[in-house]
């Protein structure tokens, strides 16, 4: 279960919304036969939002979900386990 303040929430759904936009941008580059590179340069800005939000809902993750488990001695293993399995994924 996330564990996010109604401010973090707030914050998330911005950058997510913003993000949204620039995916948008990428789609109206595209249509309107922007130079390569910049669009380029916009996949790697839309990238390296993206990565930014997944860094706060992993640092939220093991602030919360990962330290609960382990201070409460419930599924540690299991969820150390999905959370390395996950960052495999990044391969």
């Amino acid at each position: 279960m996330a564990h996010y303040t109604e401010e973090d929430k707030k914050k998330l759904i911005i950058r997510l919304n913003r993000i949204a936009g620039q995916v948008n941008g990428l789609s109206r580059m595209i249509s309107d036969d922007r130079e390569c590179i910049d669009v380029l340069n916009q996949i790697v800005s839309t990238q390296a939002a993206l990565r930014g939000v997944w860094k706060q809902v992993v640092r939220g993750h093991l602030q919360h979900c990962v330290y609960d488990a382990l201070k409460q001695n419930k599924n540690g293993d299991q969820i150390i386990d999905d959370l390395v399995e996950h960052i495999d994924k990044l391969r």
